[in-house]
């Protein structure tokens, strides 16, 4: 754990299976939840105040990257070899329901749209042109799939413009998603390897590490 304004690694915490990959921060039960891929694949919530591992979630599969509902402290989590989305409650810490189909396949990155109740998964199969699946978690719907690139890694949203954007490592750029309209709105060079994202709605700035050229592209929507 890091203070970011001291720029200091304040604790470290030992997850129970190992080889922690995605984590996010769910406010609506101030835990932070890691996914682990270890030989026992698992979710792990850790309390943000006393530092401790407080519960764990056995999943059926590898997980790749989360989203979360920030209202309702509901985890949304891509298995990537089941291809399907899990629903997890933030608090009971249980499965609430697993969403198939809707072109889900090997799924890898995700973004909630709170203000819509719309889920966007950005499926990763290899060697092909990919989509984002779009659902109505509301209505329990499938709204269709939205073209993207090659090879998609990290998706990311800002909540002031309702736009998606999902970094292509395959085709080297950035797709760019409009969440109300559901309608792409253009793509822009990142260079090779674009994999982690970040977005920044208070300045509608957007950050993308491009690995094989060692940086962080920073663009502004738009």
């Amino acid at each position: 754990m890091i203070d970011v304004a001291k720029l200091k690694v304040i604790d470290e915490v030992m997850t129970p299976v190992g080889n922690p990959d995605a984590m996010l921060y769910d406010a609506t039960n101030d835990t932070v939840v890691v996914s682990q891929s270890g030989p026992s694949p698992n979710l792990t919530f850790i309390d943000r105040t006393s530092h401790k591992v407080i519960g764990s979630l056995k999943l059926p599969g590898g997980p790749e990257l989360m989203t979360i509902d920030p209202h309702a402290g509901r985890i949304y989590l891509a298995m990537h070899d089941q291809n399907e989305v899990l629903a997890i409650d933030g608090a009971t810490r249980q499965i609430l329901q697993t969403y198939k189909g809707c072109d889900i396949k090997s799924p890898v990155g995700m973004a909630f749209d709170a203000d819509q109740g719309r889920l966007f998964v950005a499926n990763g199969i290899q060697h092909s042109a990919n989509v984002v699946s779009t659902i109505d978690v509301v209505l329990d719907r499938c709204l269709g799939s939205i073209d993207i690139g090659h090879g998609p890694d990290q998706a990311a949203l800002n909540e002031h413009l309702h736009h998606l954007y999902v970094a292509n490592s395959g085709t080297s750029n950035l797709s760019v998603i409009d969440t109300v309209s559901l309608k792409p709105l253009g793509v822009n060079g990142t260079g090779r390897a674009a994999h982690s994202i970040a977005a920044d709605p208070t300045t509608d700035l957007v950050y993308v590490g491009v690995e094989r050229a060692g940086i962080i592209a920073v663009y502004h929507d738009p």
